[in-house]
């Protein structure tokens, strides 16, 4: 499940708000760039985002490097296997404001994510479904 989450090829099949998550190099490591393009709910976004932790297949965390105002956010892909030979995972981003002027946008960015996991929970559930066994994993 790593690389169906971490992958730029199946990035908007997995997540409605993303339009376009591209790379800079390849393969992906540490220091990766990554150029997003998408909407949550009426918000378009853009940004650039970098790679900070990068260990397959465990846990991958993106930090945004632009834009800088009004926050900054820390997005964290976690993987744990569970007894039952399945795999949780676990989606989390944390907002830094770059002043307190920035306080009301993180409640609204707030929202909007909480709306955008469930979308990316459902988008993922019914891929992986779809998905056969034996199909390769997506590059990374």
């Amino acid at each position: 499940m790593f690389a169906v989450v971490n992958s730029p090829e199946t990035a908007h099949l997995i997540d409605p708000a993303v339009r376009e998550w591209s790379a800079d190099f390849r393969p992906i490591d540490v220091g990766t760039r990554f150029t997003i393009r998408g909407r949550l709910g009426i918000l378009p976004i853009r940004g650039t985002s970098q790679v900070a932790t990068w260990d397959p297949p465990r846990l991958s965390e993106f930090r945004s490097v632009a834009p800088t105002w009004p926050v900054r956010m820390t997005a964290r892909h976690r993987f744990e296997d569970r007894t039952d030979g399945g795999t949780e995972y676990t989606w989390s981003i944390s907002f830094e404001e770059a002043s307190f002027l920035a306080r009301p946008v993180v409640a609204i960015l707030s929202r909007l994510f909480s709306r955008a996991f469930a979308a990316q929970a459902e988008a993922l559930e019914s891929y992986l479904n779809q998905r056969r066994t034996d199909d390769p994993e997506p590059p990374l």
